[in-house]
């Protein structure tokens, strides 16, 4: 252990080493607190003799869960079972213990954003509620904002006035299917928690608690951490009150910033050594942040080189900015930087769109965080909606989504009597019988029995056939290559490989876990269900587009950050009070601290919004930044090239792009053809394969 200890600077060992009271240490960007973390754990089960077993440590994402779980593995053996994992998983596997005492079963179903949205849209319509009047998107986010202590139901009543009867309707209706949505999960928690012998079971079997993003922690993750730990104070938060960005969906910077008065006799130990990035970068990020006010206060520093300056480019339109990206892309990866060592940030994803189509341009794969997501593709939803029928017998959001998927010939009537039926029986596998019993036309009559037999059949093949074979058991018996075959004509086969991927995603998890039948099946779609963006990060060679709000974690050797006006970054919705402005500038100041070699700064002059261009200033975050380490970036001998993009008097129009299809890379942009017919060479970008040269009378031509 003192091998490890020396790989420590004093202040990470200090941290390592204390545990006389409540911990809080504030960890700056790139000062190394998942190392931290993970050699305190090591300590305590190798020096101090804790079970591994009672040793709990949360963070918020799958992805950095996994990363820190092996690090522990790594400095452990796998043989040490140190529970790390999420708040919202951890709460899935109270529940599963204790759902009964919340007025579950604990075979309950997770809902997903569709799923919540569609639940939604029923009690809308069964309280007679106009859905345009109504949104289920914006319901579904009030809901979810009332939950996590955002505001009262009674003041959200102000904007929805018969937003109580929705409240009650759809939360009683979660109850009657068995299912809770993603708030549900840490309020139920809670709940449990706050039953005095079940909060004395738990504070005593864990032995030790860490808390990782503490800054971003709300109220009810707050009051789960104080139950677990309140009784002996055994508790270590990470966290950085700068880089608290996410109030907007319940974080509670209040929670970081009182953290001595909420903890008896805590101390707190800084980390202020950046081991990330150049000396330039850290000095402008030091310089933009001390302008908040809402800070405990701290200023980073690092050994490495001064470094590069920071780029700025001033466009005269948002197309030449994105022009300005790839162009410097396709220089840098020229150079030997590889596509995935730089980023591109932007603070909404409505921003991508430029971006993306200036990268296909250049030929430069990419990748989006944050766009459609694997397990939200159409096809990979449908056989989930299957294997979950197949789990979860109440699970009645599922059967109405594959009720005609394939095709049955069961229409609006029929799907409405079934809603009734439904609101009876709860479940599938009696709803679908006494439909069929009230149906008088024998086709309609036929076409659910069969479904009822093929849910049956699932089930039972459920515990017969391996996973991956299990999945490719439900697109055959379903017809749902057929199904694919006759829908998208176009693009059937990649879809049907989406399909398999999951039979892939699927063995492999049973692979790694312990569970089997059942069990497996039940945590394997919850694990889903918490994902997030980063989650969905593959690796390979391919430029990174993403938010900067789900950049938090990452780093980059280049990154570009773009879109800096005022109204942009800052954003017009958060510019209207001193703690908005401070979280924007925490924002920005996530972002430029992802970058560890080379950091890109841009706006433009004039962007287009809702249909026109409108004139646009730089964010006051450029000009907090000392102008010594600032290096505009001059258009230089692109002047030419740049003209095309800028829109002066937008007389010049943007030839539409020649698109095709290819059924191994999807679709493509032509970047040149080369022949004429059949045998042309053509010259196309795919997304997600880059530049390929492929004879024409393999292509499809869409437009």
């Amino acid at each position: 252990m003192t091998e490890l200890l020396s790989k420590l600077n004093e202040r990470q060992r200090e941290a390592v080493l204390y545990f006389d009271s409540p911990l809080l240490i504030l960890a700056g960007a790139g000062s190394g607190k998942t190392r931290v973390i993970t050699y305190k754990i090591a300590y305590m089960v190798k020096e101090l003799g804790f079970q591994p077993e009672r040793v709990l440590a949360i963070t918020f994402t799958n992805k950095a869960a996994r990363e820190m779980k092996e690090r522990v593995e790594g400095l452990l053996g796998k043989e040490a079972p140190v529970l790390v994992s999420t708040f919202h998983s951890f709460c899935v596997r109270l529940l599963r213990s204790h759902a009964r005492r919340v007025g579950y079963s604990p075979n309950f179903v997770i809902l997903d954003t569709d799923d919540k949205r569609r639940l939604i849209k029923e009690v809308l319509k069964e309280l007679n509620l106009d859905s345009e009047q109504f949104n289920p998107s914006a319901i579904s986010s009030v809901i979810s904002n009332v939950k996590n202590g955002l505001f009262s139901l009674e003041s959200a009543e102000v904007f929805y006035e018969k937003l109580k009867p929705v409240y009650d309707l759809y939360n009683r209706k979660l109850k009657e299917i068995n299912a809770l949505d993603f708030d549900d999960l840490l309020l139920y928690g809670r709940e449990i928690l706050s039953d005095p012998e079940l909060k004395s079971y738990y504070s005593r079997f864990f032995q030790y608690v860490l808390i990782d993003e503490y800054q971003d922690t709300n109220r009810v993750q707050y009051e789960i951490a104080k139950a677990l730990t309140e009784e002996k104070g055994n508790i270590c938060v990470v966290g950085d009150e700068d880089q608290c960005i996410y109030s907007w969906r319940g974080a509670n910077i209040d929670n970081i910033l009182s953290f001595e008065k909420d903890f008896k006799n805590a101390k707190v130990i800084k980390l202020e050594k950046n081991y990330r990035c150049t000396g330039t970068i850290l000095e402008a990020a030091n310089a933009v942040i001390e302008n908040n006010r809402l800070r405990k206060g701290k200023r980073l520093y690092t050994d490495n080189p001064k470094g590069q300056p920071i780029g700025l480019f001033r466009a005269e339109s948002d197309l030449e900015e994105a022009l300005f990206v790839a162009k410097t892309v396709k220089k840098l990866v020229n150079r030997g930087v590889k596509p995935s060592e730089i980023a591109v940030f932007y603070r909404t994803n409505s921003l991508s769109r430029v971006f993306e189509d200036a990268l296909r341009r250049e030929g430069i794969p990419y990748q989006i965080v944050g766009g459609v997501k694997f397990y939200e593709r159409k096809e990979v939803k449908d056989i989930l909606a299957y294997l979950r029928l197949s789990v979860f017998d109440s699970d009645v959001l599922s059967l109405f989504s594959i009720l005609n998927t394939p095709k049955r010939g069961l229409g609006s009537a029929v799907e409405e009597k079934l809603r009734k039926i439904v609101e009876v029986e709860k479940r599938w596998d009696r709803a679908l019988p006494e439909l069929s019993s009230q149906l008088r036309l024998e086709k309609q009559k036929r076409a659910v029995e069969e479904l009822y037999q093929l849910l049956v059949t699932l089930r039972e093949k459920r515990e017969e056939l391996p996973p991956y074979d299990f999945v490719k058991f439900i697109s055959t018996v379903t017809g749902y290559k057929d199904f694919l075959k006759s829908e998208y004509p176009d693009d059937w086969e990649q879809r049907l490989e989406n399909v398999e991927e999951l039979g892939n995603t699927l063995q492999e998890f049973a692979e790694r876990s312990s569970l089997k039948g059942e069990e497996l099946y039940a945590e394997f779609i919850a694990s889903l269900t918490l994902s997030s963006d980063q989650d969905e990060i593959e690796e390979g060679s391919r430029v990174t587009l993403m938010t900067v709000h789900a950049s938090k974690g990452l780093e980059f050797p280049v990154v570009f950050v773009t879109g800096l006006e005022e109204g942009t970054f800052p954003h017009v919705k958060s510019s209207e009070t001193s703690q908005e402005v401070e979280e924007e500038r925490r924002l920005f100041y996530v972002a430029v601290t992802r970058a560890k070699k080379q950091l890109f700064l841009s706006y433009s002059k004039r962007r287009r919004l809702f249909g026109s261009y409108r004139t646009m200033k730089p964010s006051r975050f450029i000009s907090e930044i000392p102008s010594h380490l600032i290096r505009e970036v001059e258009r230089r001998g692109e002047k030419a090239q740049l003209k095309s993009a800028a829109p002066p008097s937008e007389a010049v129009k943007e030839k539409r792009p020649k698109i095709v299809f290819h059924k191994k890379f999807g679709k493509g942009v032509v970047r040149r053809v080369e022949g004429a017919g059949e045998s042309a060479k053509v010259t196309a970008f795919f997304a997600n394969y880059g530049e390929k040269t492929i004879i024409m009378k393999f292509l499809k031509v869409l437009g």
